[in-house]
């Protein structure tokens, strides 16, 4: 089942990562001081996740492939990818992300 998940580094600082049904990684969130931040930045992936237009493709120093999700209002990135060997396994993660970000259980 896909699903957010909420953590906090041994900074306190807070994060989200979106986890496939299988339980990898599909996205990561930013950095907040506060775990209302980042409720609120899931909420913000929830809505623009689902605009094809929100998502860059980039490409590592390294030549790996990746992608963001930006905010619609205000161009804030909002959630980074892992490297990718291939494009294809980008554009997977995209398709994926887009499918299960809306409905994704909150944990």
């Amino acid at each position: 089942m896909p699903q957010f998940v909420i953590q906090q580094n041994e900074s306190g600082i807070w994060f989200y990562e979106l986890l496939s049904p299988e339980g990898s990684v599909l996205l990561t969130g930013t950095k907040h001081d506060f775990k209302q931040s980042c409720l609120g930045e899931i909420l913000s992936v929830r809505m623009n996740s689902q605009y094809l237009e929100n998502f860059e493709q980039r490409i590592s120093p390294n030549k790996d492939p990746f992608f963001i999700l930006r905010s619609m209002g205000s161009n804030k990135v909002i959630g980074v990818s892992e490297l990718f060997s291939h494009l294809d396994g980008c554009e997977k993660a995209i398709a994926q992300v887009r499918k299960l970000a809306e409905n994704a259980k909150l944990k």
